[in-house]
């Protein structure tokens, strides 16, 4: 099981770090989201309390 955790943290970490390098900047926001929400998938399959507790949160209002 920690070994498959570990591999999840290592998909995570890969995940941010590829974002980082493309940047933000041009990036359609579609494509933006599309990548977010690719994020909190694996990061929610790490730690399934976080699918919970992001239920509730509602984005803000600018």
């Amino acid at each position: 099981m920690c070994s498959n955790k570990g591999e999840r943290l290592a998909r995570l970490a890969q995940a941010i770090d590829e974002l980082a390098t493309e940047g933000l900047v041009g990036l359609p926001p579609e494509t933006l989201a599309e990548r977010v929400a690719g994020i909190w998938s694996l990061v929610e399959g790490i730690d399934p309390e976080i699918a919970r507790r992001r239920t509730r949160y509602t984005p803000a209002e600018c």
